[in-house]
């Protein structure tokens, strides 16, 4: 009942205002006699950090983000509904409504008092809980402004303050923010375990493990010190190199949600209860021509027994569906992955004129990913040098194999408008002349806080691909 609850107030758009209302009953209801036991008042840290990194992967590697970014990204094709007209571009703010109210109630204020908690829970003092929370801050506020560009912040987590009409931060200031968290948490993550007072418990990421956190706060790091590039040029690839060297170390470190039978991968949800959306032709077409190895997981069989990408524009409902590494009951919704840390490195390298080091990094990078979704851990060298090694080492190599790798999370879409790699053909009756560059500002933002949001359309570009 509960988790029915919580998505019915979530898929509604309630959720933030029912807590609203919940605290307004304070004034009338007496609170000694109407205690609710199932519905505490002040919840504890090991039971809000497994409800705070499920909302992340719901909502940052879900429906609303990862098909609507893969559709653009041609990886997936809406051929029907609401995903068809996405494909064609048709984006608008009533469509984002509940994915920004998600973000800000579920995700970044609940991540606030977390912390907040585990500084001071009964006077005792959790650095690495705290660390936890402000990983998962940085990472959603980075996902999140990747998206939008300028967003509430400082004004937007003030708890009881109740600033109803938050200002927006300029993207430049989110992301010296994210490093400022990311700074934050490394420092917290790093202290001895005499001084953690509070165990970590309910971490369904890394079951409390310190030391995977650490890595991933890097990782992130250098995730959007890349993304920079053409803000700060060689500094960008410089700044994410040196944040790589402390990040991941292989597969067993990546940053990802499970799913379990009870509580479905979002991307199943949806092909189980809509199916607008299809495997995109220009990614099955792409694998097809170097025998990819994850073809398979990436993708099912249509019913002529052949992998088939949807051509864009053609509607074509009889593709094939998504497989079962990103659409499988308890698919883990990705957030960072160790293969692509190593595409940043292999990019950073690249562009720094350290060829040696950027094809060692490719190398690892696609076999990290191929280990991972495939579950062999014996690598096809072969393969890789035929297809991939063999070629010419070029940003678009570099880009295409990344492109490949990320389906599943939002990163082909952040890297393509900063690089304009791999090339998208035209979808054809689009509604704009070329891809969005950003999400709209939601409705609800408009409608209540219209004098603070920024005055943009979807085909202009964010601060950082200027």
């Amino acid at each position: 009942m509960k988790i029915f609850l919580y998505r019915f107030l979530k898929s509604t758009g309630l959720l933030f205002i029912s807590a609203l209302l919940l605290l307004s009953c304070n004034n009338w209801i007496d609170t000694k006699t109407n205690i609710d036991p199932d519905s505490p008042s002040d919840v504890p840290m090991n039971l809000m950090l497994p409800a705070i990194q499920q909302a992340m992967g719901y909502n940052l590697a879900g429906n609303d983000m990862v098909l609507t970014t893969n559709i653009w990204m041609q990886q997936f094709d809406g051929v029907d509904r609401q995903a068809y007209t996405e494909a064609r571009y048709q984006y608008t703010p009533a469509d984002v409504n509940n994915l920004w109210n998600s973000i800000y109630a579920s995700i970044l204020m609940n991540s606030a008092v977390f912390v907040s908690k585990a500084e001071n829970t009964e006077g005792k003092y959790s650095p690495y809980n705290a660390g936890i929370g402000r990983v998962i801050i940085a990472a959603s506020l980075g996902v999140t402004t990747d998206l939008f560009g300028d967003m509430p912040f400082r004004d937007a987590l003030k708890g009881n303050q109740n600033v109803l009409k938050p200002i927006f931060d300029t993207q430049a200031k989110v992301y010296d923010t994210i490093k400022v968290i990311l700074d934050k948490a490394i420092l917290d993550l790093g202290k001895a375990s005499t001084e953690n007072l509070v165990a970590v418990k309910g971490d369904v990421i890394y079951t409390g493990d310190v030391a995977k956190w650490k890595k991933a706060a890097y990782a992130v790091k250098a995730r959007h010190a890349l993304q920079l590039s053409k803000v700060k040029g060689n500094a960008a690839y410089t700044d994410a190199l040196a944040a790589a060297a402390n990040g991941f170390t292989s597969n067993s470190d990546d940053m990802g949600v499970p799913w379990e039978t009870a509580n479905h991968n979002p991307i199943f949800q949806f092909m189980e209860q809509r199916s607008d959306a299809r495997m995109g032709a220009t990614l099955v077409n792409l694998m097809k021509s170097i025998s990819d190895p994850r073809l398979p997981l990436y993708c099912e069989k249509d019913a002529g027994g052949a992998y088939t990408g949807c051509v864009i524009g053609s509607q074509n409902g009889n593709a094939s569906k998504p497989g079962s590494y990103v659409a499988g009951v308890t698919a883990t919704s990705i957030i960072i992955t160790y293969a692509e840390q190593k595409f940043i490195e292999a990019e950073a390298n690249f562009m720094l004129s350290k060829t040696t080091e950027a094809k060692a990094a490719l190398l690892e990078a696609v076999k990290a990913s191929v280990t991972k979704v495939t579950g062999n851990a014996t690598f096809d060298q072969t393969w890789y040098t035929t297809n991939i090694g063999g070629q010419t080492l070029s940003l678009d190599l570099i880009m295409k194999q990344k492109y490949i790798a990320s389906f599943g999370t939002n990163q082909a879409y952040a890297d393509y408008r900063r690089t304009g790699l791999p090339a998208m053909p035209a979808y054809p009756g689009a509604v704009l002349a070329n891809m969005p560059n950003r999400y709209p500002y939601p409705q609800d933002e408009i409608s209540y806080n219209g004098g603070n949001v920024p005055t943009v359309t979807i085909s202009d570009k964010l601060w950082w691909a200027k």
